[in-house]
């Protein structure tokens, strides 16, 4: 995809002439507003989604729907990937010449997640499995916005489920004990030092009979 095609492209999520993402509130003047009614938005569903859970096969397919429940009030391209590419301050995420690259990056990291899920042993392992499925997520950043949101919330939900089949317990990452700076930090340098996530991810497996003392 070439810069041109994708500038087009970039403009295509935006009403004409602003810097306001295209959106079903009819909000297109204030980008502020905007930004409140989706943050309060997507909160209530997440609140919605502790009490319950979709219940998917924690695949691509499962990804999207957690997107688009949390999202669907707000953008009209909730549950669709993004058909852009996009780049951060340090860095840039997986890069697309078409669509279909962000099916093939997840068709291989969710059967990789497969194989490794028999051979997790230990809570420890589990960390690891987790802090992987994480990383490759944000660098995969499959959506055009909400994408971290999505993603802890489709980790919360693998944790509980995954933890009761592997026998290590009844586990639940709770995002609330992880330092969003230090993990943000970290998976800047994930390739690097795997481990300090792990090590952040584990911390923060906690019991769920615990959690809901």
């Amino acid at each position: 995809m070439t810069d041109i095609e994708n500038d087009r492209l970039w403009n295509t999520y935006f009403y004409p002439n602003t810097n306001i993402l295209i959106n079903n509130c009819g909000i297109m003047k204030d980008r502020d507003m905007l930004k409140e009614v989706e943050a309060t938005n997507s909160f209530n569903k997440l609140l919605e989604l502790q009490d319950k859970p979709i219940d998917m096969n924690f695949d691509k397919h499962h990804l999207k729907k957690i997107h688009e429940y949390i999202f669907k009030d707000v953008y009209p391209f909730a549950g669709d990937f993004r058909f852009v590419n996009m780049k951060k301050a340090r860095g840039s995420f997986l890069t697309i010449n078409e669509q279909q690259d962000i099916d093939r990056y997840l068709n291989e990291l969710f059967e990789d997640v497969e194989k490794e899920l028999m051979h997790c042993r230990s809570k420890r392992d589990f960390a690891e499995l987790l802090s992987k499925i994480y990383t490759e997520l944000i660098y995969c950043h499959p959506f055009r916005e909400g994408n971290g949101r999505t993603i802890r919330e489709f980790i919360r939900e693998f944790s509980i489920a995954k933890s009761r089949e592997l026998g290590i317990g009844d586990l639940e990452l709770d995002w609330n004990e992880i330092n969003a700076e230090e993990r943000d930090k970290n998976i800047e340098f994930a390739h690097l030092f795997p481990s300090n996530t792990a090590i952040l991810f584990e911390k923060a497996l906690l019991p769920i009979e615990s959690k809901s003392k």
